[in-house]
């Protein structure tokens, strides 16, 4: 018996199931050949084998409660298990097959004058059956869980290349600026520059202009003072204007 699993509840007691079932037709084969021996050891043998058959069938049943209870427990509580519906589904047909398997054990080894041939080929084409249906239930599984990672990386590819095109466009605009930066400097050392000479020129202005003061009378400093600001007001003008 294999218990509930609080994460994956269907899987182990499944697995455990499988591997009993797989003993029990390994013992039915062995009892079928000694069902033709006559001798009292092939007999003796034979009644150990159908004890076998008979504790593997209790254990079998066992884990198929135990898978009803789990299969009960997902359909009660769909939020808390991950499991769809297809694969309970699965399950349900998987317990339903067991059971009918059990039986027809069951049956053959309490009436051994059924066709053994006839036994063989219906146990193992069910056996077969349900292998078959639960592989392909784990392959369908399997594809659509890869087809969902891939999704998910096809998605995370593309909001890479999102960000990688943000911060193509930051980059250029980052560029953009600092040249804009570097022509607002260029330009403001020009105009210091040109400050600059001006200013010398109008202190070169300024010390001819006390020399001359210095040579003339108040009233002809008069005019040359008032000629002089002309002139300054005109250059000023003209410096702007340009």
């Amino acid at each position: 018996s294999s218990g509930i699993n609080a994460e994956w509840p269907l899987r182990p007691g499944k697995k455990d199931t499988e591997e009993n079932v797989g003993g029990l037709f390994k013992l039915l084969e062995r009892w079928r050949k000694l069902s033709s021996g006559t001798s009292a050891i092939a007999k003796q043998e034979r009644s150990h084998v159908e004890g076998e058959v008979q504790k593997m069938i209790s254990a079998i049943n066992e884990d198929i409660q135990d898978l009803e209870q789990a299969i009960l427990a997902v359909e009660n509580n769909r939020m808390r298990f991950n499991i769809t519906s297809d694969e309970i589904a699965n399950r349900k047909y998987f317990v339903q097959q067991t059971k009918e398997q059990c039986r027809n054990v069951t049956m053959e080894i309490a009436s051994p004058r059924h066709s053994q041939a006839a036994g063989r080929s219906t146990d193992l084409s069910q056996y077969s059956a349900a292998q078959h249906s639960q592989n392909r239930s784990n392959e369908v599984f399997i594809e659509k869980s890869m087809e969902q990672q891939q999704q998910i990386i096809r998605q995370q590819d593309d909001n890479l290349q999102l960000v990688g095109q943000s911060i193509g466009r930051l980059k250029e605009m980052g560029t953009m600026i600092g040249d804009e930066v570097d022509d607002q400097n260029q330009l403001l050392d020009d105009f210091y520059g040109d400050m600059g000479q001006t200013e010398k020129r109008m202190g070169n202005v300024q010390k001819k202009l006390d020399k001359i003061l210095n040579k003339v009378d108040s009233k002809k400093q008069n005019i040359i003072i008032g000629v002089l600001l002309v002139i300054m007001i005109i250059v000023v003008v003209l410096f702007f204007s340009l």
